[in-house]
């Protein structure tokens, strides 16, 4: 195979994972790729990191801009891509040696325009064997739409960057700039492009859990969720696909009640209900209108219990939920000291 993969990766002060990061994709069996990094204005050693690369491998190319978020470093990388297939790597992830080789092969052998690999979430630096045969399935667009709606299925599929996709698939679609979860309108808008979807359970891509990431704690970005999910909606009204419609209107509801559900959850919940009075009454408004529809949705029983329970009253049930959270946390510590005593 001599097809050129063009691999993005944006940086932004993540001097501390990109030498891994970067290792993980030098290092890929398939050789053939065009690294196209986008130093989105990184005030720490990130670029000198980068530099030392490019130094050394011919495939790096590096694009310096002033900082303008992860979407618009995507999107100027995606001006400059010469390859036949496209794949998206995050500066403090890491790939499997034969990510690339594997979904490459994948995706050719069954004709298909976007291969989608699954994922480690880890916190550990180093990754681990998979021994088992890898399971691949062959979508239709509709079918891992389905799954990309959450329609009967709990997996995520929105991420941009454990896929491989042929070149067409993203050309024309543009990255929301200066918005949080801005996967999930381009990875709807992606599924557009493509009629056929591989899918395997093999490991290619691992997942850096960054207990001090913007994903770490509660902050008023988590709301550009709705926006996001906003999108999507009108993506499906133009796809002209009236299942797409139902479907983005379902989880356009749901994201309400996840963000209720975040907020919950959060050790700072006392905090944030103040912080965010205003928009907890509005999610709670509009999740009693929609109770009723999500309620008849293929949601886990354990979801529609809250649902029904922050419907009928958010403030108490949430402190609830957030005071079992809490008995949890200490009954873990709790648990620890017993075990150091003994």
């Amino acid at each position: 195979m001599n097809h050129k993969i063009s691999v993005i990766v944006p940086v932004y002060n993540v001097e501390e994972y990109l030498k891994r990061c970067l290792d993980s994709l030098v290092n890929q069996t398939y050789e053939h790729l065009e690294i196209i990094i986008v130093n989105d204005g990184s005030q720490d050693h990130s670029l000198a990191i980068a530099e030392s690369f490019a130094r050394k491998d011919k495939r790096i190319s590096i694009i310096n801009q002033e900082n303008a978020g992860l979407s618009a470093a995507r999107n100027t990388a995606l001006r400059h891509i010469t390859g036949d297939y496209v794949a998206f790597l995050d500066s403090d992830d890491w790939l499997e040696k034969d990510a690339y080789a594997y979904m490459l092969q994948l995706l050719m052998e069954k004709d298909a325009d976007i291969c989608v690999g699954a994922i480690r979430r880890t916190a550990q630096k180093s990754s681990q064997s998979q021994d088992a045969p890898p399971k691949e399935i062959l979508l239709t667009q509709e079918a891992y739409a389905k799954k990309y709606f959450k329609i009967n299925s709990q997996s995520i599929e929105y991420y941009v960057w454990n896929k491989l996709y042929k070149r067409q698939v993203v050309e024309g679609v543009v990255f929301p700039e200066g918005l949080y979860a801005e996967d999930v309108p381009a990875t709807f808008r992606y599924i557009l492009n493509a009629q056929k979807i591989v899918v395997s359970d093999k490991i290619i891509y691992n997942y850096f859990i960054n207990n001090h990431g913007l994903t770490a704690a509660f902050t008023a970005k988590k709301f550009d969720v709705l926006q996001a999910w906003d999108m999507v909606v009108e993506a499906a009204n133009h796809s002209g696909h009236a299942d797409y419609v139902t479907w983005a209107e379902l989880n356009r509801q749901r994201a309400d009640f996840a963000l209720l559900t975040e907020l919950s959850l959060s050790p700072r919940f006392d905090v944030l209900k103040n912080e965010f009075e205003q928009e907890i009454k509005l999610l709670s408004q509009r999740l009693r209108q929609n109770k009723s529809n999500l309620l008849s949705a293929p949601l886990p029983i354990s979801r529609k219990l809250l649902i029904r329970l922050y419907s009928w009253n958010y403030t108490f049930f949430a402190h609830f939920v957030n005071l079992c959270v809490k008995l949890k946390e200490h009954l873990k510590k709790f648990y620890k000291v017993l075990q150091i005593i003994r």
